[in-house]
Order: structure tokens, then C-alpha cells, then sequence
């Protein structure tokens, strides 16, 4: 699979927590990839972050 194959899967596996933390929702999101621990998410109406505490792992974008 090829890197943007990748990024594609990661966008399916956090589109609904973004959307949620878009629209305010920041908190009780479990990692859509270890499913151990909630994200700890930030949005500060630009740059949206996702982070899992317990794997590492992270998701990042910016809007606009």
C-alpha cells in the first residue's frame, strides 16, 4: 500500500470523531486504532489534533 493509500484509511478510520470534534466535541472519543485509551483532541478552529496516549498514535489536519 502506498502512502496516500495509508492517509486515506487513517481520514476513514478518524472522519467521524473529526467532524464531532469540529463541532465541539472533544472529549470521550475512543482510538480508533488501539481501542485502550480516549483521545485527547484539540481543535482551535484551524488545525484539529487527535492524539491516542496509550499507542502514539495521532492524526493532524488543517482546515481551510
Amino acid at each position: 500500500m502506498d502512502p496516500e493509500e495509508d492517509d486515506l484509511d487513517a481520514l476513514d478510520a478518524y472522519r467521524d470523531i473529526v467532524d464531532e470534534v469540529i463541532a465541539g466535541r472533544t472529549e470521550g472519543h475512543r482510538c480508533p486504532a488501539c481501542h485502550e485509551a480516549d483521545l485527547e483532541c484539540t481543535f482551535d478552529g484551524l488545525r484539529i489534533t487527535l492524539t491516542c496516549p496509550q499507542c502514539g498514535r495521532f492524526f493532524e489536519g488543517v482546515l481551510g
